[in-house]
């Protein structure tokens, strides 16, 4: 099954609708039945990532876990990925192991981990006041994303 087993073409169909997947699935050669070759190895890295999340949908988890490995896309498939996200993510629990700041700033709750000890927890906001090491990190990606987009005007 396309991430259940038994899953019908209507539930495929409804998790390409609800993820927003649908002008990209349109624009594959022969829709969903267009070969992608063994683990998907005719698909960009992106384009695999976007299957994974519509075959979460069909599955349907009460947990979610990602890893959030997504930085080698272009900015498209990095729009659709964060939309995909969001919709999947929607009436669940999801663990995000992220490694962009802006995907922590999100989060609910952070968890930071040193050495595979939890050494900070809180929201963004609080845990940038306590002036700890995720306070430091963002302190390092904010000077970072200026450094890298002057105008940007992030703060």
């Amino acid at each position: 099954g396309y991430g259940r087993e038994g899953a019908s073409d209507s539930d495929i169909e409804a998790a390409i609708d609800v993820l927003g997947l649908r002008s990209w699935v349109d624009g594959l050669p022969e829709g969903l039945d267009t070969p992608i070759g063994e683990r998907g190895e005719l698909l960009s890295v992106g384009e695999r990532q976007l299957v994974s999340f519509a075959r979460a949908a069909v599955a349907d988890p009460g947990l979610l876990i990602l890893d959030e490995a997504t930085s080698s896309v272009d900015p498209q498939t990095d729009l659709a990925l964060t939309r995909a996200i969001d919709r999947l993510s929607e009436g669940r629990t999801v663990v995000s192991i992220a490694h962009r700041m802006s995907t922590a700033e999100a989060a609910d709750l952070v968890l930071v981990f040193d050495d595979g000890r939890l050494i900070e927890q809180g929201a963004h906001a609080e845990l940038v006041r306590a002036g700890g090491r995720y306070a430091a990190m963002h302190a390092a990606w904010t000077n970072a994303a200026k450094t890298t987009n002057p105008g940007s005007g992030l703060t």
